[in-house]
Parts: C-alpha cells; structure tokens; sequence
C-alpha cells in the first residue's frame, strides 16, 4: 500500500509543479543576501506534532526535500503518507485549468471546493486512497497536503485543511 499511496503523490505533485511552471527566483548577492531570513521549509510549517494532532495518530519523522524553489516533506506511518509541499508561484495559475489537468491525470479523481480563509483552495479526492489540498493564496504562495491511505476523502479532508491553515500561518 505504501508505494501505490507514494507513486500518486509523486505523480500528482510533478504533474501540478510541471503545470504551475515553478521558476526559481535568482539567489540574492552582495550584502542583500545576509540580511534575507532564510524561507520556512515544508516540515518547518508543517511539523511532526502537527501531523500527529491532526491525524490522531504518530507518524515518522520527516523527510524533507528542497530545490527548484520548492519544498517537500513527507510524514509516514504504516501505510499512510503524508506530504507538505510549499512554493512560490511565478504566475497566478489557471484554477479551472489545472483543475481539469488533474481529473484528466487520474481519472478516478474528483474535484470540490474547500474552504480556507483568505486563499483559494480545493480538494483533489482520489478514491478511497485519500485526498490532495491545493491551496494558493494571494495567486502565489502554493500550499499542497496530500494524506493518502489513512482513510476516505471525508475521513482525511479535516486533517487536511487544519494542517493547510498551519502551513499559511508559518510562511
């Protein structure tokens, strides 16, 4: 269960992050780059604590990947997975766009609204697998938390959202 649950956030994050066109800003020089306070990573807006309080459950410590001006953290337990990815966006996205962009990548999927104060955000529901929430507020700052094999859609959408609200209080 556990590589299925992982090959389709793989898929699913490279598909959006390829469709998002995510370009990396150049690395500030001269004195501007000491003065600069360094980003908040995945797992530091989201941290293992908060993934345990909204899971009700413990999960490993995370796994953090950075580059291409994004980052990744993924939080496992059993067969379950958790995975937080932040970015800055280049450009406001197309929501009605990638929206069909990804019921069109996986077509088992459903998309529905969710509610997140002050962004725009859905859920990308993958069967009984689990759901993805997408969240971009202001057009640019994307937040995406997968939460695969620890339940339906509406067991997982809850968790979900608290851990998205967390993430954006951090950034």
């Amino acid at each position: 269960m556990r590589a299925r649950c992982n090959g389709v956030v793989i898929a699913a994050l490279l598909t959006l992050l390829l469709a998002l066109d995510a370009n990396p800003r150049p690395a500030a020089t001269g004195a501007a780059s000491h003065a600069a306070p360094k980003a908040v990573t995945a797992c530091m807006a989201v941290t293992r604590a908060d993934v345990e309080l909204a899971l009700g459950r413990k999960v490993a410590r995370g796994e953090e990947e950075n580059g291409n001006g994004s980052s990744t953290c993924d939080y496992t337990s059993g067969g379950g997975q958790v995975t937080v990815t932040i970015q800055r966006l280049a450009a406001p996205p197309d929501l009605a766009q990638e929206k069909a962009s990804l019921t069109a990548e996986f077509p088992n999927s459903s998309v529905r609204q969710a509610r997140v104060e002050g962004a725009d955000a859905f859920f990308l529901d993958l069967g009984d697998s689990g759901t993805l929430l997408h969240v971009i507020r202001g057009g640019r700052d994307y937040v995406l938390i997968a939460v695969l094999g620890f339940g339906a859609p509406s067991d997982v959408s809850p968790a979900a959202a608290q851990l998205a609200r967390t993430a954006l209080s951090r950034q």
